[in-house]
């Protein structure tokens, strides 16, 4: 997979950088997040900042168009993007299995 870089904005006032390039491939379309590791690779970046718009697919070629943003850290990325229902639905599975784990810590620590 080889990504190439198009058109790169810098946006201040939300502390990310806004990223549109190419991605050559072989066979099936990458994965969002292998294109997020491949652009956090390429833009020296950490890829929990890394945020994928979209992937544009050509057809019958072996290319797509990426939106991404980059942002300059986490407590940026959380104050500008929003949730997706998949992401709470993960988040709020995660809350209930540490709730479980605690109360099962509390009993045994009370038996």
């Amino acid at each position: 997979m080889d990504i190439t870089i198009t058109n790169k904005h810098e946006n201040p006032l939300l502390h990310r950088v806004e990223v549109e390039g190419v991605v050559a491939f072989e066979g099936a379309t990458p994965t969002n997040a292998q294109v997020v590791e491949a652009l956090a690779q390429q833009l020296k970046a950490d890829p929990t900042t890394v945020v994928l718009r979209h992937i544009y697919n050509k057809y019958s070629k072996h290319e797509a168009k990426v939106e991404a943003v980059v942002y300059a850290s986490v407590d940026a990325r959380k104050k500008a993007e929003r949730l997706t229902p998949q992401q709470k639905k993960k988040m709020e599975e995660e809350m209930k299995k540490a709730a479980e784990e605690k109360k099962k810590a509390k009993e045994a620590k009370s038996e």
